[in-house]
């Protein structure tokens, strides 16, 4: 009796509820895959009009435009997933920690633990987490701007979702680059993907703060080396969990 009662409630007569289309079955796909909310085309606005991106997100109509945050991530991890499966740059970081290993191999001995391996683990905890690490210097960023531009009556919350845009665009175009010299060696396009990420990071601060170019290349030199100081500062604290354990 309670089954049949149960049975009642759940299943309503076709014409209460309206029939599954596909225009619904298409947009709880996008939600799930996180692109219901024009993450391609927040990646082409913020290339061609990065400031009225910015305003549109801040102060209109937020639907318009992905979040910030989701942004970044996405973008993160796709640029980390393309640099980690190319064999080229696999070779390049094997390369700088055999340079290395000598060094190491004397703390070895000496100590007898085995800091070398500690140390090739936590570089690759480093690369392949690369969406908490920047989650962690997003902040860093953010107050590296908000004291950059004071005078841009922006709070600190503006900030750290402009910065989320900024630099998922910037991961967002990274990745497409290294997609493209996928086959290339990695030991010459580091330098064209640096030149890349640096002359990207000016133009979006160049854009979405109206300040000349030489203050957005201090800026993003800037932002650059917060997240540098919280990367530095991740590994090492991998390294000693690490070597703890």
């Amino acid at each position: 009796m309670e089954n049949s009662m149960e049975k009642s409630e759940d299943l309503q007569p076709q014409s209460v509820y309206p029939r599954l289309t596909i225009d619904e079955v298409k947009t709880e796909v996008l939600s799930h895959l996180y692109l219901e909310k024009g993450l391609l085309s927040t990646f082409i606005s913020m290339l061609k009009r990065p400031s009225k991106t910015v305003e549109v997100y801040l102060h209109g109509n937020r639907r318009k435009i992905q979040n910030p945050f989701r942004y970044l991530i996405i973008g993160v991890a796709f640029s980390t997933f393309i640099m980690l499966a190319n064999p080229s740059f696999r070779n390049y970081i094997s390369n700088i920690q055999q340079s290395s290993k000598g060094n190491y191999d004397q703390l070895d001995a000496a100590t007898g633990l085995s800091f070398y391996e500690k140390f090739t683990q936590a570089q690759e905890i480093y690369m392949s987490y690369q969406n908490l690490v920047l989650t962690l210097a997003i902040p860093l960023i953010a107050l590296v701007t908000f004291l950059f531009f004071r005078k841009k009556a922006y709070n600190f919350a503006e900030h750290m979702a402009i910065n989320c845009l900024v630099f998922g665009t910037i991961y967002w175009l990274s990745g497409l680059f290294s997609l493209v010299t996928f086959f290339m060696d990695y030991s010459f396009i580091i330098y064209l993907s640096w030149f890349l990420t640096f002359a990207i990071g000016t133009y979006l601060y160049w854009k979405v703060f109206s300040i000349n170019i030489i203050k957005s290349m201090l800026s993003i030199l800037s932002a650059y080396l917060a997240a540098m100081v919280v990367g530095i500062f991740f590994q090492i604290a991998v390294f000693l969990v690490l070597l703890i354990l």
